[in-house]
C-alpha cells in the first residue's frame, strides 16, 4: 500500500461526512464530490465507501432514503445532527494531529 493510501485511510470518515454536509447524496455522487473537491487527490472507491456508510447508519450519524431516478433506485444519504457533531469532533482531532505533525516535520513546505 502506498504512503498516500495510508494517509487517506485515516481520513475517509472525515471526507464522507464533510461531503455530505453540503447536501444529500448517493454513493457514486459522494465519490465524485470527494474527487472534485480534492482536485483529484482523494479517490474513494465504492468498496471503501459503503462499509463507512453502513456504520454511520448504524450509529445514527446518517439516515437514508430511496428515490427513483430515471427508472433506477438510488439510496440518498443524509447527515443527521449526531453525524454533524461527530464530524466536528473528527475535524478537531484531525486538525490537532495535523498541527502536531507540522511541528515535527516543519510545516513551512521547505522539505517538499
Amino acid at each position: 500500500m502506498s504512503n498516500a493510501e495510508n494517509f487517506k485511510r485515516g481520513t475517509v470518515e472525515l471526507v464522507v461526512l464533510g461531503v455530505l454536509r453540503e447536501k444529500d447524496m448517493y454513493g457514486y455522487e459522494i465519490v465524485k464530490a470527494a474527487s472534485e473537491k480534492s482536485g483529484g487527490c482523494f479517490e474513494l472507491v465504492l468498496g471503501t465507501l459503503y462499509p463507512v456508510l453502513y456504520r454511520f447508519l448504524e450509529n445514527g450519524y446518517l439516515s437514508d432514503r430511496d428515490e427513483i431516478v430515471n427508472k433506477r433506485l438510488r439510496k440518498y444519504y443524509h447527515l443527521e445532527k449526531k453525524g454533524e457533531l461527530y464530524y466536528k469532533e473528527l475535524l478537531s482531532e484531525y486538525r490537532r494531529i495535523s498541527r502536531g505533525v507540522d511541528m515535527i516535520v516543519g510545516g513551512d513546505g521547505e522539505n517538499e
